[in-house]
């Protein structure tokens, strides 16, 4: 994934994070409280200054009460944690055409 897809791809996830808050009505330091980070942290993310771990971008999500689809805007979303098949994923991924959100795998 090159650097501009990169940008682009934690700016998108950033806006709807932030959506998903608002929504739900709560604060940065609401939501970074329950996903177990900073607000500060929280902030970078919405403001797409920081790549998010996906285990951060889970704990988000959970804090939100939303799915990695919701935030990845994917209608489903696989959680892959065997590290022979996350990689086998990666590289499938990898081939896919730019412009596909297949690249959502933070």
């Amino acid at each position: 994934m090159d650097d501009q897809t990169r940008t682009a791809l934690r700016s998108d996830v950033g806006v709807k994070i932030r959506e998903w808050r608002l929504r739900r009505e709560l604060s940065q330091a609401d939501v970074a409280r329950r996903a177990g980070i900073t607000q500060a942290s929280l902030s970078n993310y919405e403001n797409g200054k920081r790549d998010m771990p996906l285990s951060t971008l889970m704990g988000v999500a959970s804090a939100l009460n939303v799915s990695l689809g919701d935030l990845l805007e994917l209608p489903d979303v696989i959680v892959v944690r065997d590290s022979l098949l996350g990689r086998a994923v990666e590289q499938l991924r990898d081939r896919m055409p730019t412009g596909h959100l297949a690249e959502a795998a933070l």
